[in-house]
């Protein structure tokens, strides 16, 4: 809420500079069969530029703007009476998006008030770009499909399922291109929209992932999924138990494996390529092969034995 309210000041003092100053406007062209143009310009003290240009909702814009005086911003502003879509002074010099809107977007290059004052100069190239963008995409804030399907993922890779938006976050489970998600929304964190996401049939989990990976699916979720016991040991110089687990399949080797550890916690072990790689507890993995067998060990005291089966199946 209080970077919102330190937004919607910045926004204020721009324009109402721009009101006693005037702001001086220019239509962005690009040549002909060209998506995107670089303007090279410069402004001083209270001088504000508009560079405005007609744009549809759905079309996906990138502006970057490298500036001589670290007070120099743009913010992009939608209409003629304007309503910001973006920042600069809170958010950098470099936005990319989904319009949310057929209308005129106002890029609008200023210095900040401080500097303004001084009557300092800001030397300028602002790259602006417009492509066609995909509605199929996670895109959108709301709405959108039921169902969402991931594509995009580099081979012999899974997409992470983040406990929020945003890659800092600790991983709850893993994802192949193809797999289906229930979509619970979107929304951005940084630069970058991420989408909460319902994965699995019976045994459900929730989490985050970038949108870019994501397209509209034709149908809803298909798992496949299984439940039963493996030896564990969570303590050092304790002998094995049986304990519970769950493991949501993917292709190639690719699975994510639960194992409840009997305090109400469960262990995540991330398999790809049918090998055991991390652990949302960030502990470090380490594992031998026996057979068909995986003897697995996490940090210094914890140990399971996980059979080749629960990761493909049979």
């Amino acid at each position: 809420m209080l970077s919102l309210v330190r937004a919607v000041v910045l926004i204020i003092l721009v324009v109402s500079t721009a009101k006693a100053q005037g702001i001086r406007e220019i239509q962005v062209e690009f040549a002909s069969g060209a998506s995107g143009t670089t303007i090279s310009n410069s402004i001083r003290g209270d001088e504000i530029v508009d560079y405005v240009l007609n744009a549809k909702a759905g079309q996906e814009m990138s502006v970057d703007m490298q500036v001589s005086n670290p007070s120099g911003y743009f913010n992009i502003l939608i209409g003629n009476n304007p309503r910001a879509l973006f920042v600069g002074s809170s958010d950098g010099n470099n936005w990319s998006g989904i319009l949310p809107e057929n209308a005129d977007y106002r890029i609008r290059v200023y210095l900040m008030r401080n500097a303004a004052r001084r009557n300092e100069t800001a030397d300028y190239e602002l790259s602006v770009a417009i492509g066609e963008g995909n509605p199929d995409y996670a895109d959108g804030m709301a709405g959108g499909p039921d169902h969402w399907e991931v594509t995009g993922v580099p081979a012999n890779d899974t997409l992470n399922v983040r406990a929020a938006p945003g890659t800092g976050n600790e991983v709850v489970g893993e994802l192949a291109n193809g797999d289906r998600v229930a979509n619970l929304g979107c929304q951005m964190a940084g630069k970058s929209r991420w989408c909460r996401v319902e994965a699995g049939t019976e045994m459900k989990f929730t989490g985050w992932v970038n949108g870019r990976y994501l397209q509209e699916a034709s149908g809803a979720p298909q798992g496949n999924e299984a439940t039963g016991m493996v030896p564990c040991s969570t303590a050092q110089g304790q002998p094995s138990r049986q304990c519970n687990f769950r493991v949501s399949r993917g292709p190639d080797g690719n699975a994510s494996v639960w194992v409840n550890l009997g305090t109400g916690e469960e262990r995540y072990i991330e398999f790809r390529n049918g090998e055991p790689i991390t652990s949302e507890a960030g502990l470090d993995v380490s594992y031998e092969k026996s057979g068909d067998l995986f003897l697995i060990r996490m940090g210094n005291s914890e140990r399971y034995e996980i059979p080749e089966a629960v990761i493909y199946g049979g």
